[in-house]
């Protein structure tokens, strides 16, 4: 392992139905672009109740379900761990859907205790496995409204339940160094926000600046050398539309860079005309073909690759569409609508295109042309 890789383990918890899932595929897409080796350890109480191994009474009862829980979990762990310190990467995260101390509100407390010790570890090495703690609030505690049981097959919990659980994992973990509550103050977005926020900060970088300003841009013969030699990495996309009712967007995505394939499922629900919900999940490739069933036949794949890049203290993403390869994209966090930006003196502006919707791309998978 070089002496300069960092390998950091967040665990990713909280009671049912509380946005793990759009967390973490958020997060990986943003630590990713940020040149950070993301790895993602679904959550292993799922693989099993989906794979036919259940706590139900009749099938094992739940403190062997829990026996085989622990198990599965710190093999992964350690396999993802060794996985992590030999790829050639000095910067890992490695998030956990849920971790350990999560089985310890199935169980009473001795049965916890004798759990770990049929795996030779006890409750404090097990809480120091990991690095940090985000726990994101059930929604059955303050956001009732956007409860539900539909997005995760394993899912059987009622609110007064979710609630109980939500409980139990809130004490199960209350002894960790470095643990963050999200709760449900505030819209789902900013739910979302303020946990990738969190990471920012531990890892001590600055945070994710809110305002994205976009322009449409000339490609010109030499644009990807220079945006070569300053480091930019591509990624290629596929990004297909789904078919849905009025006011909901459906997509699905295929993610290619560096010989590795991610999937992805995203559900946006248009709450007013300026105001949307969205949900974002990572799938298998499996998943992914199912989906692809339900490709909307009057939408285009958008099929593009991006440039992502830091440049005078900016983050930019600049995206080359296959169907005008003459002109591109791109895009830039900044502090606020009033700041002044930077741009490489090798982007040709065209316009800003910010604010115009024909530029978005749903409407660009509809006209696919700028």
């Amino acid at each position: 392992m070089s002496i300069n890789k960092q390998i950091k383990r967040i665990v990713c918890t909280g009671g049912p139905c509380a946005g793990k899932s759009t967390f973490m595929s958020r997060a990986e897409e943003i630590f990713q672009e940020r040149g950070y080796k993301v790895m993602i350890v679904h959550e292993t109480a799922t693989e099993l109740i989906t794979g036919g191994i259940s706590p139900a009474p009749d099938n094992m009862g739940m403190y062997e379900f829990q026996k085989y829980a622990i198990g599965l979990q710190l093999r992964k762990e350690e396999l993802y761990e060794m996985a992590a310190n030999q790829i050639n990467a000095n910067n890992v995260l490695i998030f956990y859907d849920r971790g350990i101390l999560d089985d310890k509100g199935y169980v009473s407390p001795d049965e916890f205790t004798e759990l770990l010790s049929q795996f030779d570890i006890t409750e404090e090495e097990a809480r120091n496995k990991y690095d940090m703690v985000i726990h994101m609030v059930t929604a059955a505690k303050g956001a009732e409204e956007a409860y539900t049981l539909s997005n995760n097959a394993a899912r059987y919990e009622g609110i007064e339940e979710a609630r109980h659980v939500d409980d139990t994992i809130l004490e199960s973990w209350k002894d960790h160094p470095n643990r963050i509550i999200i709760g449900n103050d505030y819209d789902f977005e900013t739910k979302i926000r303020k946990s990738i926020q969190a990471i920012f900060t531990y890892l001590g970088e600055e945070k994710p600046i809110e305002v994205f300003k976009k322009y449409l841009i000339e490609v010109d013969p030499q644009l990807i050398n220079n945006l070569k030699s300053i480091n930019a990495s591509e990624t290629r996309i596929f990004q297909h539309y789904l078919k849905s009712q009025s006011g909901t967007e459906r997509r699905i995505r295929k993610k290619e860079k560096n010989g590795n394939t991610l999937y992805y499922y995203s559900e946006a629900t248009m709450l007013t005309p300026s105001t949307r919900i969205k949900k974002d999940r990572i799938i298998s490739s499996g998943q992914y073909g199912d989906y692809s069933s339900e490709v909307d036949p009057n939408l285009h794949v958008i099929d593009k690759k991006r440039y992502s890049f830091y440049y005078n203290g900016l983050f930019f993403k600049l995206d080359i569409f296959d169907f005008d390869t003459s002109k591109a994209l791109l895009g830039v966090q900044v502090p606020d609508n009033k700041e002044k930006i930077s741009l490489p003196d090798f982007i040709h502006i065209i316009k800003d295109v910010s604010d115009i919707l024909n530029y978005k791309n749903y409407y660009l998978a509809k006209i696919q042309k700028f």
